[in-house]
């Protein structure tokens, strides 16, 4: 009996049929487990403000590539801009606000940052693109 300690035979299934069928379905498990954790955390993160989701940002799940959560301070300009809908993506608010930026300086610039968005990104399916979703507009406390 000459055996190849390369090849492993399993008695039910050949390991192409699991890593081929299986293994995606597993990964999809997966996945949504660690959806539902990261954004219970994100959820609790937001109820202690900005300090939170800054500490929610610097964790594992805030850091994780596929949501891509992150925060976006802008001026009451901006914010009115965005609840009309004049931005189409986050692109256009973030080049806005830059040429607010531009037009101030550093002092008035900071002092109009008077909101924080925090967003992240969320993979549509359907449509096979990205979207992102502002979670929350938080009011920037004076310091």
């Amino acid at each position: 009996m000459d055996e190849n300690p390369e090849m492993i035979m399993i008695g039910f299934a050949p390991a192409d049929f699991l890593l081929a069928v299986v293994a995606p379905e597993l990964r999809k498990s997966i996945e949504e487990s660690w959806d539902t954790v990261v954004f219970d955390l994100a959820e609790k993160a937001k109820d202690k403000g900005l300090k939170g989701v800054d500490e929610f940002l610097q964790s594992p799940g805030g850091k994780d590539e596929r949501y891509r959560f992150t925060k976006t301070s802008i001026s009451q300009d901006t914010l009115n801009k965005l609840l009309k809908g004049e931005f189409k993506s986050l692109k256009e608010l973030t080049n806005a606000q830059d040429n607010s930026r531009i037009k101030m300086d550093k002092y008035q610039y900071e002092n109009s940052l008077v909101y924080t968005l925090f967003h992240y990104i969320k993979k549509d399916e359907e449509a096979n693109k990205n979207l992102i979703i502002i979670d929350t507009v938080f009011i920037n406390q004076k310091k």
